[in-house]
């Protein structure tokens, strides 16, 4: 397109529009898509840390496909795509209208759920013949594929990387199975995984990279990358973590895995058995209350303690939940010197908002941790309604209550200043920004996937019954050219 302007006065001029129209504008020519990622770059710079740290971290592990060399900054590290990065951000831009949004399909005896990028694994127990189904669903919201597995599936784990096959690493009678899944979504194959490993429903993955529960020498969690080879899943041992005590559960987020041992404590570690945060004694935390550990926060009930502590007649009235920030936003801009992302790109610039390294842990080795405060927040409390389940992913927090509402509050803002943190009162004092009648059942239950325009929740309540439920974005979606 032959250009009228100079590109200083059609970048000021760009600049003025919405987020989704400069996306479309991106698509007029070659020259007004280099002034709309500049633009882009721009702003995503001022998000809060946290939420673009979130955003480019999922943008490596899980959309990003590989690049050339011409691709690279000048000193040789390489950008996320920020066209795609505000893309995802738009995404976020839940409604806050009931009318929009549908329950577009229903399953039965439910027993887990776990979400990919475009899609969502659906695990059904047969109580007959001790077998179980993982059914794949669509961003759609339709079963695509059933593939029969026999014995007990503890635990889905989704193995994604730019441009790659998804890979399901299955945990069936504390055994491995790895299944790859076709792009059409309408296949499952079975690889052939080396060496054999044992696991349990704690299994958790990031990117590439799992991590599971591996007693040695001493050492209670073992660090793996996965590489998918013809017919097989080859597993490397890159390093192993030495806990205080044999946690109960953990996550794995941009290169710190998050733990919750029986003694009522959180701690973090990098992926080379660094300690870098550390909670004070949390009683609550010793019983078996619902706990999510997702991408370096805590979200932890009490609804199990306060139910033991009122047959000792010490009722507290209503429960609360524990939340709190386990993996700093701060560690993951220390430039060349960052753990950062698990993947295997290299270091972005130091004020990017996020860090990709090999998983160097000397900037901490030998340095005190920091200390993880828990705070206490009754969420619902402004709808009056009980929370029994959260589930956490681009600065939105969806809530399953058991009355069999979904809630959907925004803890992070894009028009927030980039310093500016968590909002947890936000869970507590404010109205939901979406507030969604779909059962009578408690909600037990919930996984989110993000599908072009619209969010896909499915929430599954204590009886196995399951709703997908497509919730639109605020904001027209803009698809890449």
């Amino acid at each position: 397109m032959e250009s009228i302007f100079p590109n200083e006065i059609w970048e000021q001029i760009l600049a003025h529009l919405p987020l989704q129209e400069l996306l479309s504008a991106s698509c007029v020519c070659r020259q007004w898509r280099h002034l709309v990622r500049r633009i882009c770059r721009q702003r995503c710079k001022c998000l809060p840390s946290r939420l673009l740290a979130e955003l480019v971290h999922e943008h490596y592990t899980t959309r990003c496909r590989p690049r050339g060399m011409d691709s690279e900054i000048p000193d040789g590290r390489e950008e996320p795509d920020w066209l795609d990065v505000s893309r995802m951000l738009i995404q976020t831009q839940v409604t806050s209208r009931v009318d929009a949004c549908s329950v577009v399909s229903q399953m039965n005896q439910v027993i887990l759920l776990t979400a990919a990028e475009k899609f969502v694994v659906a695990v059904t127990r047969s109580e007959e013949d001790q077998s179980c189904t993982l059914s794949l669903v669509s961003g759609e919201g339709r079963v695509t594929f059933q593939y029969l597995v026999h014995g007990k599936v503890n635990k889905v784990c989704v193995l994604e990387e730019g441009g790659e096959p998804s890979v399901l690493a299955v945990s069936v009678n504390k055994e491995l199975l790895g299944l790859l899944v076709h792009p059409d979504l309408r296949s499952l194959t079975a690889l052939t995984i080396t060496p054999n490993l044992a696991v349990d429903s704690r299994i958790c993955s990031d990117g590439q990279t799992l991590v599971v529960s591996q007693l040695e020498e001493n050492y209670h969690l073992s660090v793996y990358r996965a590489t998918l080879l013809p017919g097989r899943l080859q597993l490397s041992l890159q390093s192993r973590i030495r806990t205080t005590s044999p946690p109960i559960c953990w996550d794995l987020w941009n290169g710190f895995v998050t733990t919750l041992v029986p003694s009522g404590h959180i701690r973090a570690y990098t992926l080379c058995g660094a300690l870098v945060a550390e909670s004070p004694l949390y009683k609550d935390l010793r019983y078996p209350n619902p706990t999510l550990l997702a991408r370096g926060l805590v979200f932890a009930s009490t609804i199990t303690s306060r139910t033991l502590l009122s047959y000792w007649h010490m009722d507290r009235d209503r429960d609360y939940w524990l939340v709190g920030e386990s993996v700093l936003t701060s560690w993951l801009q220390r430039g060349a010197h960052a753990v950062g992302n698990t993947s295997h790109r290299k270091e972005l610039r130091q004020d990017s908002g996020s860090s990709v390294s090999n998983g160097s842990s000397s900037f901490f080795e030998g340095g005190s941790s920091c200390v993880v405060t828990l705070a206490k927040v009754r969420l619902g409390a402004a709808v009056l309604l009980e929370v029994t389940i959260v589930q956490y992913q681009r600065g939105l927090v969806f809530c399953g209550t058991s009355q069999g509402y979904l809630l959907v509050y925004k803890i992070m803002e894009d028009t927030w200043k980039s310093e500016v943190g968590l909002k947890w009162e936000v869970l507590e004092a404010c109205m939901p920004s979406l507030c969604l009648s779909l059962t009578r059942r408690p909600l037990a239950r919930i996984a989110v996937c993000f599908i072009d325009a619209v969010i896909m929740v499915t929430v599954g309540d204590r009886d196995g019954n399951c709703h997908m439920v497509s919730l639109p974005t605020s904001a027209p979606y803009t698809s890449a050219s």
